[in-house]
């Protein structure tokens, strides 16, 4: 029996008991493409099928990393760069002395922030969840969460580069926020949108027809959580989020795909899909950048045998991708050049998400 069908037996368990609404999962190897699919798109919605479109959340991270990679090896940028090249608003940072501390107990930035320190999230920002500094994050609009900043790409670094770094550039790992400036970066390099420039590097190469920063609503999983109770509710999403173009294209959390498509990407970055990095990006890519000293920030999403390389998870036994809170999760291993790629669009800490996951991982083997 094989690991597709032995994980759709443990989703269709799930969908059954009510831990799962339904779910689409797929594994893409030299020998080509498997994707199963159960259950519905919503409580009450048509059926699950390999269309189906998902909000991929931090699943869009990895697609980022490649989309800058990609314009390292043509030369509009390197990774070494300061992002004040065209970030002017990140030229002259501040930084708190402690990441709780007042947001006016600051010392100068010791070194300019680089396009690396995005692609590590090494930049100072990302995730505070505690202090002023965290506070201030969510009072300006600019902290980490499920859907893209709601105001344009000007509007959220202005806020962004108004407020303190957590840390100094290049000292500690903190998630997620680095992406949307990545975004912001690869813009204003290239004169084009985050979207146009997508198209052109990845979805074209790769002949994605379903990947972009909005879908068609009668196509789209509707997302769900659960409550205290365990019980499935509706996860709630701002009107328009993911069906209507929206002001800020996310690398963070704001892309829209197929399982199909994810696994083209990841296909890719396997060795088994058309190439789109050349194999000493991807294995730039691949490879952990993180020192213990810059992990102190990471226990609560990096498992303390895993790493981070160049906007990816890495881990121990060579495989490297992203998991999305919405419920979505994809790898590659470059070693089997084998892909796989599972969406429940149930958040990813419900008991069905959690247990699904851990159901994936025989994919690769």
């Amino acid at each position: 029996m094989s690991a597709l069908t032995v994980l759709a037996e443990t989703c269709d368990r799930l969908v059954d008991d009510g831990s799962l609404v339904g779910w689409v999962a797929g594994v893409a190897d030299r020998d080509g493409v498997q994707i199963s699919a159960g259950g519905r798109r919503s409580i009450d919605g048509p059926p699950m099928d390999p269309q189906t479109l998902f909000m991929i959340a931090s699943c869009s991270k990895p697609v980022g990393g490649v989309l800058a990679l990609r314009l390292v090896e043509q030369g509009v940028l390197s990774l070494d760069d300061p992002v004040s090249r065209w970030l002017p608003e990140l030229a002259r940072p501040r930084v708190l002395t402690r990441p709780d501390a007042d947001l006016a107990d600051t010392v100068p930035a010791e070194r300019a922030i680089t396009v690396e320190h995005l692609l590590t999230m090494t930049p100072g920002f990302g995730w505070v969840t505690e202090g002023p500094l965290s506070v201030a994050m969510n009072d300006a609009g600019v902290a980490p969460g499920p859907f893209p900043p709601p105001m344009t790409p000007e509007e959220y670094l202005g806020r962004l580069a108004s407020l303190p770094l957590a840390n100094q550039p290049g000292s500690t790992w903190r998630y997620h926020t680095s992406s949307d400036v990545l975004g912001v970066l690869l813009a204003r390099a290239t004169g084009r949108s985050v979207g146009d420039l997508l198209e052109e590097h990845v979805c074209r190469p790769l002949g994605l027809g379903d990947t972009g920063f909005s879908g068609d609503a009668g196509r789209m999983a509707s997302v769900h959580g659960a409550d205290l109770s365990g019980a499935l509710v509706p996860f709630p999403v701002p009107e328009g989020t993911f069906t209507t173009p929206p002001l800020f294209e996310s690398l963070a959390t704001g892309l829209v795909a197929t399982v199909g498509d994810q696994l083209a990407v990841l296909a890719s970055l396997a060795g088994t899909g058309p190439a789109l990095l050349a194999p000493e990006s991807i294995a730039a890519m691949r490879r952990p950048h993180l020192v213990d000293g810059q992990r102190a920030a990471s226990s609560d999403l990096l498992d303390p045998d895993n790493n981070w390389g160049l906007h990816v998870e890495t881990r121990p036994d060579g495989r490297f991708g992203w998991a999305g809170g919405l419920g979505t999760i994809g790898y590659a291993d470059p070693a089997t050049g084998r892909a796989a790629f599972l969406a429940t669009q149930v958040t990813v800490d419900a008991p069905g998400t959690v247990a699904a996951f851990e159901g994936f991982w025989p994919l690769l083997d």
